[in-house]
Order: structure tokens, then sequence, then C-alpha cells
């Protein structure tokens, strides 16, 4: 459940739950009873709900916790599971919001896709010699799987910037020249 995932999540920052309870007062203004914040996480006591403002308080509050950072997102995770939704994290932006020649990236992503498809390609190959999928080759698969489509959706992110800007082959060529 996305509360509970919000909850563990907390339990694993360096100061736990009284830590964000601090940190939300003294750094966003926001008080929150450290039973409160109990009670909305566990989601028993009808009276006490968790407002999104204050899970994405605590998803600011766990990114910025080494401890923690890793399953920061694991909340929203699960409740898009919960409804047959599926959150995948892309990469940081480029610097200054795109690339110096979106072309050249979308050109670049795109024999990278190539490559990882091959890549699939070959391991499902291996994992089905046998006429059956391992747990090992199962994860296998899903990672490269996971990886394209975290490159996918960087492409489109591409794309999109690159209507946006306009941008044409001719600049691009213009980039590979500078």
């Amino acid at each position: 459940h996305w509360r509970g995932a919000l909850y563990n999540s907390l339990r694993r920052a360096a100061d736990g739950l009284q830590g964000f309870c601090v940190w939300a007062a003294g750094n966003r203004d926001r008080r929150i009873a450290l039973k409160t914040l109990y009670k909305r996480l566990d989601g028993t006591s009808p009276a006490e709900r968790m407002p999104i403002e204050d899970a994405e308080l605590i998803t600011e509050y766990l990114l910025r916790d080494a401890h923690a950072q890793g399953y920061a997102l694991d909340w929203l995770k699960a409740l898009c599971a919960r409804f047959g939704l599926v959150a995948i994290e892309l990469d940081a932006p480029p610097p200054n919001g795109g690339w110096p020649c979106e072309i050249t990236a979308i050109v670049e992503k795109g024999f990278q896709i190539t490559e990882k498809g091959g890549l699939i390609s070959g391991v499902i190959s291996r994992a089905i010699a046998d006429r059956k999928i391992s747990p090992h080759e199962a994860d296998q698969i899903t990672e490269l799987a996971h990886a394209e489509v975290q490159l996918l959706l960087r492409l489109v992110r591409n794309v999109q910037r690159a209507a946006e800007m306009r941008s044409t082959v001719a600049a691009a060529d213009r980039c590979a020249d500078e």
C-alpha cells in the first residue's frame, strides 16, 4: 500500500519520522505532530487523511536524505500499481533544459535503442533455449526492458523539445561543426 511504502521510506531516513517533523517545521513552516503523522501513515483513523501536499513534502525530505533517497518514490510507484499504472523514473534532465543539439541527441538515442533491443533479443533467445525462464533470466530481461523503456521515454522528451524549438537537421549539422 502507498501509505505503508511512505512510512517504510521515512523509517529508512537517518532521522526517521521525528526528523521529518523537525525538518518540515524548520524548513517549510509546516508543523505536523509525530502522533498525527503516524495516524496519517497507518490509515486507521478516518479523521486523519494523508494530504497529497504532505506526501510531496515527505518525498522532498526523503530525496535529500542519503539513507532514504533510493526509496523516496516507492509510495508513488505503489499508488500507481494500485490502479494498474507504472511510474518510471527518468534520469535528470540535461543542463539548461536541453542538449546543445537535440537532433544529435535523438540520433544517438536511436542507435542506443537499437543496441539495447539486440541485447534483449539475445537474452530472451538464451533464456528460452531450454523452453523455460529461470528467475535469474526473468530478472535480466526485466532489467534490460526497463532500461529500454526509460531510454524510449528520454527519446520522447528529446523529440518534444526538438519540435518545440523547431530544430532541423541543418541546425544539427551546424552543431557537429562547432
